[in-house]
């Protein structure tokens, strides 16, 4: 394999390391149809390279069947690759236009086989015949005629260079892909880095905590219980509304998870310091532990988060 078929292969995992984002891919999911595309489009970039990687062992076959197999399969083969590429820049609504190189290698597949019996050509009609005795895994001969008085054509096709071209040409389209979502992504990053998700958790938090576990068995202190819980939710709610606000609400299944185990423990201290004595001091202080647990599970999370919003992507 050589290098340039590696590249490939490194540019559609990079390509899929973007979209597979919690937001990036969030996003993408609100078009079933179009997510269908995307991923089914990725997963034939690595298809159809896993193919023509293994072209090569295919040389040395003499047997004339078969060589008409491998010419007509590696001809099809670089048609979808090169139809991947277009339905990956659709999806992530970037125009994606094949350069001359790769129209070319259309018509030589359209001519050789897609349509070799009739086709139509500035206004002519043409058909193509690939020279039997020519044919081999590497290539062939592949006359045109046309209808009227034009001349017909001979050219002589390597698969090989053909392939090389296409690697060439298909490497420059996904990097154009890949620079154009690391822009995306940089663009929404310098918009919201500066905004640190941490400090949205006082460093007061654990003073705040240590009044309201002092209010579940200090009927003296119970009177604090309310205002210092007052700002720990204030502290849960603003890290969800800026997450909203970055489109990141819902999609990390970590904050998520924390969010679900946070809202039954809220509700109950509210409802203790509220006056309901259905719940005990020793309920309350449970409670007040997991809940404080919690909290520090999300100042960790949103930590990591702005080390991400810090760093390239």
């Amino acid at each position: 394999m050589n290098l340039c078929m590696v590249e490939l292969h490194k540019l559609e995992d990079r390509i899929r390391d973007f979209i597979n984002s919690p937001r990036k891919q969030s996003n993408l999911l609100e078009d079933s149809a179009t997510w269908n595309k995307l991923c089914s489009a990725l997963d034939l970039i690595g298809d159809t390279q896993i193919a023509i990687d293994a072209y090569p062992r295919l040389f040395n076959i003499q047997e004339e069947g078969v060589s008409y197999l491998i010419v007509y399969g590696i001809l099809q083969t670089l048609l979808l690759q090169q139809d991947a590429a277009k339905h990956i820049g659709d999806a992530l609504n970037f125009k994606v236009k094949l350069p001359k190189a790769l129209e070319e290698i259309r018509v030589i597949r359209n001519s050789a086989a897609g349509h070799p019996s009739y086709q139509r050509e500035n206004g002519l009609a043409k058909s193509c015949f690939i020279t039997r005795m020519s044919i081999s895994p590497t290539g062939f001969e592949l006359m045109t005629v046309y209808s009227g008085d034009k001349e017909y054509e001979m050219r002589q096709i390597s698969i090989p260079v053909l392939i090389e071209k296409q690697q060439s040409y298909l490497g420059q389209i996904l990097s154009k892909v890949i620079l154009e979502l690391e822009k995306q992504e940089m663009k929404h990053r310098e918009i919201h880095k500066d905004k640190k998700l941490a400090d949205i958790f006082p460093r007061t938090i654990n003073y705040h905590f240590g009044k309201i576990h002092e209010a579940t068995y200090s009927r003296n202190g119970f009177p604090l219980g309310t205002p210092n819980l007052k700002i720990i939710t204030e502290c849960i709610e603003n890290f969800k509304d800026e997450l909203s606000i970055r489109g990141e609400w819902g999609v990390y299944e970590s904050v998520d998870y924390h969010y679900e185990l946070i809202d039954y423990p809220l509700k109950r201290l509210k409802a203790y310091f509220g006056g309901d004595e259905t719940i005990n001091e020793k309920d309350a202080y449970i409670y007040a532990s997991f809940l404080s647990n919690q909290l520090k599970s999300l100042q960790g999370i949103a930590k990591e988060l702005d080390e991400q919003y810090e760093s390239a992507p």
